[in-house]
């Protein structure tokens, strides 16, 4: 079952050239996804109650057009209909008017809370979201850096309060901006796609140093914790804008 959700742009959504900034267009996407689950059980509490967690593991948003303040845009999501494995898809679109602006996919695994053992989907019920095919997005949700690709230092990041959630830890939402505030000259550039896989959490105070190669039109990023330890990874890929 396609769940839709309707929004009206804030104008505090958007950043300088008024344009909503990558990581409130994942914030949209994701609290459909909530909604829905609220409204059709299991909600995320629930799940949280019997000692299990939804966690990302990756996501890959296309964007078909900038959003802008005060515009109408209303979200559909939907449950993928294979809960055999580990993990679950989740895909999403973005309208405005019949316009579709933006695509996404979202792998995600069940968890343990307790020590954070993979379990299987097929341990939940959960029949009541109505499962369908999932999206095929023209881009992969999981990159592979390539081993040749010479990442650069180009930022470091510290994790504050603001940046978490009930999970204690960096809300997946708040990487994308992360990561496109180390591009060159960010406000003079329009994401088109960004596909990031989550391997790491953040905890508050964790320093991370994020690492970037630009190659065949697409920004590699890396960020990795203190021990070394992978963090984030993906590619970005924008266009610039005047």
């Amino acid at each position: 079952m396609k769940w839709t959700e309707n929004y009206e742009i804030r104008y505090h959504d958007t950043h300088s050239n008024e344009i909503v900034g990558i990581s409130n267009i994942f914030k949209l996407l994701q609290e459909s996804a909530m909604r829905q689950m609220r409204d059709c059980r299991p909600s995320y509490q629930d799940l949280v109650n019997q000692g299990k967690a939804l966690i990302l593991s990756s996501m890959r948003v296309e964007m078909y057009s900038p959003v802008y303040p005060y515009e109408k845009i209303s979200v559909k999501t939907w449950a993928g209909n294979n809960n055999k494995g580990f993990s679950t898809i989740r895909s999403y679109q973005m309208y405005r008017g019949e316009e579709l602006i933006s695509e996404s996919a979202s792998a995600w695994a069940l968890v343990s809370i307790a020590d954070k053992k993979l379990l299987r989907i097929s341990e939940v019920d959960f029949t009541n979201y109505e499962g369908e095919d999932p999206l095929v997005l023209e881009g992969p949700m999981r990159v592979r850096i390539p081993s040749e690709v010479k990442m650069n230092l180009v930022g470091e990041y510290t994790v504050r309060y603001s940046d978490t959630d009930m999970n204690n830890h960096m809300n997946n939402t708040n990487y994308p901006d992360m990561i496109f505030n180390c591009l060159p000259k960010p406000e003079n550039k329009l994401v088109k796609s960004i596909s990031i896989t989550y391997l790491k959490e953040a905890k508050i105070g964790d320093n991370l140093k994020i690492y970037m190669a630009y190659t065949d039109g697409k920004y590699f990023f890396r960020s990795i914790h203190e021990d070394g330890s992978v963090n984030v990874e993906g590619e970005i890929i924008v266009e610039n804008i005047n």
